[in-house]
């Protein structure tokens, strides 16, 4: 087992425990479903951050808008800067702005994906988002 692989295990333990206004589903009870993870800390605002956020809201919209609707994709935005989001950072060992594919146990990390292309290439971030999403959701929801 590598590190990175209990390293999102833990992630997902962690977000499936406590008590959040900004987490409405267990993500452990919803593990069927393509989850997406926004990390983001309200205390150092990013640019690219926002811009990673506000992209995969669109593509969302835009694409998987019935999806989202029927709960077989989740998104979450988690602001490291809230006492839940600490306590997920703390258990995670989470640091700064990232997002975070998951179902099942496979998970995508496109934090470096964000970094590179969210704001130079924005297109090429959706269309790699878009390709990640389709590869976790089950062939018979693929839009």
């Amino acid at each position: 087992m590598s590190i990175s692989f209990l390293y999102y295990v833990l992630m997902l333990f962690a977000l499936s425990s406590g008590n959040s206004t900004e987490i409405h589903k267990n993500p452990l009870k919803n593990m069927g479903s393509v989850q997406i993870y926004y990390f983001y800390d309200s205390r150092l605002p990013s640019s690219v951050g926002e811009t990673m956020n506000g992209l995969t809201q669109d593509l969302l919209n835009k694409h998987y808008s019935d999806l989202v609707e029927s709960g077989d994709i989740i998104y979450y935005q988690i602001d490291l800067a809230s006492q839940v989001g600490q306590q997920v950072a703390q258990k995670c060992n989470i640091t700064m702005t990232g997002l975070v594919i998951a179902r099942h146990l496979k998970v995508v990390n496109l934090t470096q994906n964000g970094y590179a292309y969210a704001k130079a290439e924005p297109l090429t971030f959706q269309q790699n988002l878009a390709f990640h999403i389709n590869r976790l959701l089950p062939s018979s929801k693929r839009p």
